[in-house]
């Protein structure tokens, strides 16, 4: 704390007590008149459609105040001022030190999660085994359910948000598990829960030492000479990098709702991580919160946050549908902390700056070319993901050099791809004959 006499340090502490809490205001206030024109809105649609039946006047309502909201927090005004807000919140932390009393608080919280962390881990999941790895990350082998038919293994890269069972969430609608049963050979990254202690590790860490040591691990114990890389959302950035660089290991490729061309869209979580500081955050806090972010998703629409529950128990519903609707808001709100340098390099040469998809986004001292991969690759997306909007993972199939390219457009949301009933009764069959006929 700077001493009472330095009258530069007191008026340092005084701009940045103001300036603190001036933002938090313009926030407020923004905020708030965005939610005011939208509930005009929905009021608006209410009335010239209060003579419908129940359900369309519900739904008419929710879209129109979801449309409205939206709208107004994806305004420049509105960006911009979050912004500030969070630049303001982290000159704020870092002048009185808050930043080490959250990261010591954030590792005592994450020691009683890690805890937890074997019965998450095992309870309505795949049975599988635990391969240690060299560092801080560990490898999944999921234990076979019949006969192996396919000599080629996949590797599934998962994303750094949330935790890795969204694609294994319960037995009768686990990706793994479909996989397993047509007798392929799979493998899965845990990224675990990073602490404090892994603030250090980079992009490039992620990249070389933990995908390409995967990788090398499966090719020693299967004996096979390329594998099958699987990316879900941000996992598919880490694929793409390793398939361009090494496609000597690759023999297909399989992308799962990755945002590669950020040039294409402009959702709001989109344009508020564009106008974010990263480098700011990430100086200040080390490692991006889980909460963080899940504060941003509900914030984009509070009132669908909480009406979905209404929503849902609304009609009857049997006991699996209850089950499996709790287990896909507990894995949302299960995030884990997002390592600082590598957020950062994710942030900067892709949300701003579309290097990716340009060819010219760097790992360490590699280039990113997505122009060298030529392997098989299927594109799977979402037609109503507004995480991962449609347009910013089509871009790429123009890119590859691939001559044997697919992509698979399925009418559902981010989720949806991995737990609806009819993503498993239509889309993962047909993902699963795709690879099959390229794994022999």
């Amino acid at each position: 704390m700077p001493k009472l006499n330095d009258a530069s340090k007191l008026q340092n502490i005084f701009s940045v007590y103001r300036d603190y809490w001036y933002c938090w205001y313009d926030f407020a206030l923004k905020y708030n008149t965005a939610f005011f024109e939208a509930t005009t809105k929905s009021l608006e649609s209410f009335l010239n459609v209060r003579a419908e039946p129940t359900d369309k006047i519900q739904k008419t309502v929710l879209t129109t105040f979801d449309s409205a909201l939206r709208q107004k927090l994806n305004e420049e005004s509105f960006a911009s001022s979050l912004a500030s807000l969070v630049n303001a919140r982290s000159r704020f932390v870092k002048l009185f030190g808050y930043d080490k009393i959250y990261n010591n608080f954030a590792d005592f919280y994450l020691t009683g999660s890690r805890a937890l962390e074997p019965i998450r881990d095992n309870v309505n999941r795949t049975p599988s085994e635990i391969i240690q790895m060299n560092g801080k990350f560990s490898l999944i082998h999921y234990k076979a359910v019949v006969k192996q038919k396919y000599k080629t293994p996949i590797l599934v890269v998962y994303s750094l948000i949330n935790r890795h069972y969204i694609l294994d969430l319960l037995p009768k609608v686990s990706v793994i598990n479909g996989l397993l049963k047509q007798g392929f050979d799979v493998y899965a990254t845990d990224w675990g829960t990073p602490d404090s202690t892994y603030k250090d590790m980079t992009i490039e860490d992620y990249a070389h030492e933990y995908v390409e040591n995967a990788v090398d691990k499966i090719k020693e114990i299967t004996g096979s000479e390329k594998i099958s890389l699987f990316g879900y959302c941000w996992g598919g950035i880490f694929v793409l990098i390793h398939a361009s660089i090494h496609p000597e290991n690759v023999k297909n490729l399989v992308l799962h709702a990755v945002p590669i061309d950020l040039e294409k869209t402009n959702t709001v979580i989109e344009n508020w991580t564009k106008h974010i500081d990263a480098d700011k955050l990430v100086n200040t806090f080390g490692n991006i919160p889980g909460w963080f972010l899940n504060a941003a998703f509900i914030m984009r629409n509070p009132i669908d946050a909480l009406s979905k529950y209404w929503r849902y128990f609304s009609e009857p519903r049997n006991l699996d549908e209850i089950i499996q609707f709790f287990a896909i808001e507990g894995w949302l709100y299960d995030s884990v902390p997002i390592i600082g340098p590598v957020y950062r390099d994710i942030i900067n040469q892709i949300y701003k700056k579309n290097l990716l998809i340009k060819n010219k986004m760097k790992v360490g001292s590699d280039l990113v070319d997505l122009r060298k991969i030529t392997m098989p690759v299927l594109n799977i997306i979402g037609t109503k993901d507004d995480l991962v909007p449609p347009s910013s993972s089509k871009s790429v199939m123009n890119v590859i050099s691939s001559n044997d390219k697919k992509l698979i457009e399925f009418p559902t949301g981010h989720v949806g791809l991995c737990t609806s009933p009819a993503a498993h009764k239509e889309l993962w069959p047909e993902v699963a004959k795709w690879l099959a006929q390229r794994s022999l």
